[in-house]
């Protein structure tokens, strides 16, 4: 999914997030794992925060070294977030239906 997204940009935007993907891969990765503690969809939540980024690449470009830190941890805590919001909803969503089923035995 972010080899396809990064075809899409033209060259010096496809060099600048090839670029910040190396940089910033272990500052996400220990971003979104210590929020979450899932290991089993942490590379998803990766890709998902990369894939916001590249969206953003405009924006990105601008901004100065720490700046763009602070960019790429708050997008990962928000993927992360979003991801324990889901989580949770699901989890209830389940409960209710066990609760159902439980009701009609």
């Amino acid at each position: 999914m972010i080899l396809e997204a990064i075809k899409e940009l033209n060259d010096d935007d496809r060099a600048f997030m090839i670029k910040l993907y190396h940089k910033y891969y272990a500052l996400i990765r220990k971003t979104i794992y210590h929020m979450t503690y899932c290991n089993k969809y942490i590379d998803d939540l990766i890709n998902d925060a990369f894939v916001k980024l590249i969206e953003k690449v405009s924006l990105l470009c601008q901004l100065d070294s720490c700046k763009i830190s602070s960019y790429i941890f708050y997008t990962a805590k928000s993927v992360s977030i979003n991801y324990i919001k889901h989580k949770s909803v699901e989890n209830k969503h389940m409960y209710y239906c066990k609760d159902a089923v439980m009701k009609t035995i």
